[in-house]
């Protein structure tokens, strides 16, 4: 085999590819007249590798998102945050992507 393409295969095999690179935002908490408890958030997205905007609302770590840029994409994503305060997304396989977080304030930039 050509030494060439056994690099190529050792580079990919020890580089990772993530499907999303971009930036997680929120908007502040507000309710919908309920209970406090059941504080949301609007959570958007922005994809640095397509230029792809999304929007969902965070209702209890389980959010629904809508692409708001040109498309009609949607998928649903688990959401969380860890005590030490990183932000955790799961895109369960949409975009060709699954777990990525970010630490620290909103917006960070993440990838996954």
């Amino acid at each position: 085999m050509n030494p060439k393409y056994l690099l190529a295969i050792a580079g990919t095999m020890f580089t990772s590819a993530h499907a999303f690179k971009g930036e997680m935002s929120a908007s502040n908490y507000w309710t919908d007249g309920g209970s406090p408890n059941w504080a949301s958030q609007t959570v958007h997205l922005k994809d640095s590798l397509t230029g792809s905007t999304y929007e969902g609302k965070l209702l209890g770590g389980f959010n629904c998102f809508h692409e708001t840029s040109e498309g009609n994409y949607q998928f649903t994503a688990n959401m969380w945050k860890t005590k030490d305060g990183c932000h955790n997304i799961d895109f369960l396989g949409a975009l060709d992507a699954h777990h990525g977080y970010c630490c620290g304030s909103l917006p960070c930039r993440f990838t996954a």
